[in-house]
């Protein structure tokens, strides 16, 4: 039996996943998913950092794995999947990671990246839910994406602005070592219109991190907004399923 588990993305939520597990059950029927909602072990603070939420994560896991288990990560829960899969190694026998960034090395990248991170933060805390939500959206990496609708009263805005900060990617170090070791079960996917996460899974391909990297035609930043079906197609593929 395989079993697959999915982990949204940041100011996401577990239905994203809804239009890919109609698609994916279509083509493999006898695939059993899970999704997870990534913000759920965040009420408890003592999970501050993405290698706390890690280790839990995958010590409540351990009880239902099956003969096959892969775990699927996209964006901010990519990263969560990165840190999983580093946190054991055997626990996951194929890790999908969807526009999901593996770290950086860069001192001062880092530094105006968690500043960055830190006015998102404020700005989700203070200014009106609409208007804070539009201006994410018209981030540069979301060009050519759908904008999934987001209802204030489906979220914690404090665990919004907390997971920003806990786990902005300033604070994910670039472990190049345990992801060269990972990669033959790593398997990254960038949707065609992303030019910035196609440029950067190309050239950690290209200096021997990664071994497998997909594109998913018409796709933005948001593959499983933007071309659920497609993605679903591609990872049954791939998978083997």
């Amino acid at each position: 039996m395989t079993r697959i588990v999915c982990l949204h993305g940041f100011l996401g939520k577990p239905s994203d996943w809804q239009p890919v597990v109609e698609a994916f059950h279509r083509m493999a029927p006898d695939v059993q998913i899970d999704v997870v909602d990534i913000f759920s072990t965040k009420q408890n603070l003592k999970f501050k950092t993405m290698a706390d939420w890690a280790k839990k994560f995958n010590d409540d896991q351990k009880s239902k794995h099956v003969e096959r288990n892969i775990l699927v990560g996209y964006s901010m829960g990519g990263r969560l999947a990165l840190q999983a899969a580093i946190d054991k190694p055997g626990l996951w026998d194929e890790v999908i990671l969807i526009s999901s960034h593996p770290g950086l090395i860069d001192h001062d990248v880092k530094a105006k990246r968690l500043a960055s991170d830190k006015e998102w933060a404020d700005k989700f805390l203070n200014i009106s839910w609409s208007d804070v939500v539009s201006l994410w959206n018209d981030q540069p990496v979301f060009a050519g994406s759908e904008e999934p609708e987001r209802k204030e009263g489906d979220f914690n805005k404090e665990l919004v602005a907390m997971s920003l900060v806990n786990w902005s990617l300033a604070t994910q170090e670039f472990l190049g070592e345990e992801i060269r070791q990972l990669s033959p079960k790593l398997h990254w996917y960038a949707g065609e219109k992303d030019l910035k996460y196609r440029e950067l899974f190309q050239a950690l391909q290209s200096d021997g991190f990664i071994t497998d990297f997909h594109i998913i035609r018409g796709a933005g930043h948001r593959v499983i907004f933007d071309k659920p079906y497609d993605f679903a197609h591609q990872l049954v593929h791939d998978l083997k399923l």
